[in-house]
């Protein structure tokens, strides 16, 4: 017992004497407080999935430069630090050119598969959805049960906890191409809305009638139906918030295909609640400038 405790008090001595603490070393390096050495071993550091970027992990509140590994799926897997107001990934990152640099976050997200049975907004039908890495909003394609795959929409959701107005614009390519853009499309609160092909320079009010999905509507962010001709199209849309504070800015690219496309969505075309005739691609580019 003496032995321990001479031990135990010859390290926690050691540990006061010298302002570092190694592992694998007899001889930490002065600079750091922690000195861990090794030639095939890494750090490995607490495994969290994050389910937002404001997300509190315990319940005490979050440090600043508390540092975790996210491993998703919500929010795109990395390492992650707290900067004392949301989470911040580590791992992408571009600067600015000029006589001074700023930094620009960027997070990427990609989703594939086919359709799935939904009834979200009291709808039923078939979707394939994709969120933002910050969670704030989220993208569907969607066609009502019994209705054709060609004729699938892209609808758009708010996720936040208050109406938005976002600034919009997007272009579809086929054999040609087209357009649409708004400078005020106010979405509602968790619910799938869109603009119904509508540009205007003024307010397109989403959080009513034709433009948001119930029970009877089928709502679209665009121009309807992401089919040309029987064939799929190309869709690259962009969108920030009114908000002028708000530095964050959004791309999507997104396309669908089926070698069915004249086949409903229904429980013969789609067993099990998925249609395996159809397959959906979406990437959100997430672009924060500091």
């Amino acid at each position: 017992m003496k032995n321990k405790i001479f031990i135990s008090g010859f390290l926690l001595a050691s540990i006061f004497s010298f302002a570092q603490v190694g592992i694998n070393t007899t001889s930490p390096d002065a600079s750091a407080a922690l000195d861990v050495n090794s030639t095939n071993k890494g750090i490995l550091g607490p495994r969290i999935s994050l389910t937002s970027a404001t997300m509190q992990i315990g319940t005490a509140p979050n440090a600043a430069g508390l540092l975790i590994y996210n491993t998703g799926p919500t929010i795109t897997p990395g390492y992650y630090f707290w900067n004392g107001s949301e989470w911040r990934v580590f791992n992408t990152s571009s600067s600015g050119s000029g006589s001074t640099q700023s930094l620009a976050n960027v997070e990427s997200i990609a989703v594939m598969g086919p359709l799935v049975a939904t009834s979200d907004n009291g709808r039923a039908g078939y979707a394939l959805s994709i969120t933002t890495p910050d969670g704030r909003f989220s993208v569907r394609t969607f066609i009502p049960t019994n209705t054709n795959f060609s004729q699938v929409n892209l609808q758009i959701r708010n996720n936040t906890t208050g109406v938005v107005e976002i600034i919009s614009n997007g272009h579809y390519l086929w054999g040609g191409a087209g357009g649409y853009q708004q400078n005020q499309l106010r979405l509602p609160v968790g619910a799938w809305a869109g603009d119904n092909a509508t540009s205007s320079a003024s307010l397109i009010d989403a959080t009513t009638g034709a433009r948001i999905q119930t029970a009877s509507t089928n709502p679209y962010w665009g121009d309807p139906e992401t089919y040309a001709g029987g064939m799929p199209e190309q869709r690259l849309y962009s969108w920030t918030t009114n908000d002028g504070a708000d530095k964050t800015f959004y791309k999507m690219y997104y396309m669908m295909g089926s070698s069915t496309p004249g086949n409903a969505g229904n429980s013969t075309n789609c067993p099990s609640g998925t249609c395996n005739t159809t397959k959906a691609f979406f990437t959100i580019d997430q672009i924060k400038a500091p």
